[in-house]
């Protein structure tokens, strides 16, 4: 992440992964096909729910949507400019949007939107994330769902430490000095954290999001024609992954459960 900012160019032109060393390139490389594979499944989302012809009106993803889009685009951005800590804070709102939009949604799917806006207003507006104990996560089997909200709780907790200047972020960055750390040189280790971190915050994200809308639509993007998982980068998440075996009754599935089940555990991997 040898960015403009590391460089201390203000203002110069964006940094290119081709102007990377190759061993930070290709981590970088990997950020942006993280980013890439979630605002994808964001789109599929959006666009097969927006079939409704009440989705405008109803939905609060209709409106919230291009604002994921812009955050999760950003994590590539500051990342490839040596900006981890706001990509951080970013992730955190990612996170905090998709609970909320799942709890208004479940809780009052048919409303407008300006009804969702006025019943839950103390909801929008709270800093706090309580709400997602009292999701209904029905697609994810039950032993998941404990495992899922400790998950955002933890992850949630993590990017908030990002949000407001602290004590410990300035000992971070003291301690990083006196190794010789200068920012705008990371090394590939920090970038593979910062990678694994994404990784589990955008994955947590898609599954609030699959709960906020109608059941069959993470069993359409999911489940191919032939019964196979999509190949899909968060086929890779653990949650998605426990996602994807509620929909093994699927008939087109039935001939090749064993195989699609073995390969699905092959992919997990966060």
């Amino acid at each position: 992440m040898v960015g403009a900012v590391g460089s201390g160019a203000i203002g110069q032109s964006r940094t290119q992964v081709t102007d990377l060393p190759p061993e930070i390139a290709e981590r970088l490389s990997k950020t942006e096909f993280i980013v890439r594979s979630y605002v994808a499944g964001l789109f599929y989302i959006f666009m097969n729910t927006a079939r409704d012809p009440a989705f405008r009106a109803n939905h609060l993803l209709s409106h919230v949507g291009e604002d994921l889009i812009q955050s999760a685009t950003s994590l590539m951005t500051l990342a490839m400019e040596s900006l981890g800590s706001v990509a951080k804070r970013e992730l955190r709102f990612l996170i905090e949007a998709s609970i909320k939009l799942c709890f208004v949604q479940q809780q009052g799917y048919n409303l407008t939107v300006e009804e969702k806006l006025n019943k839950f207003e103390y909801v929008l507006w709270s800093q706090k994330i309580s709400v997602q104990r009292n999701l209904d996560l029905r697609l994810l089997p039950e032993t998941f769902r404990p495992q899922l909200v400790e998950e955002v709780g933890r992850l949630y907790g993590l990017t908030s430490k990002f949000v407001h200047l602290t004590p410990a972020q300035i000992e971070q960055r003291i301690e990083m000095a006196s190794r010789g750390r200068r920012l705008g040189r990371e090394i590939p280790a920090e970038i593979d954290e910062f990678n694994q971190l994404i990784s589990k915050g955008l994955a947590a994200s898609l599954v609030l999001l699959f709960h906020s809308v109608p059941t069959h639509v993470a069993g359409e993007w999911l489940v191919k024609t032939d019964g196979t998982s999509h190949d899909w980068y968060f086929a890779g998440s653990r949650f998605i992954a426990a996602i994807d075996s509620d929909f093994d009754y699927k008939h087109e599935r039935q001939d090749k459960l064993v195989e699609v089940q073995s390969a699905r555990a092959a992919k997990v991997s966060f």
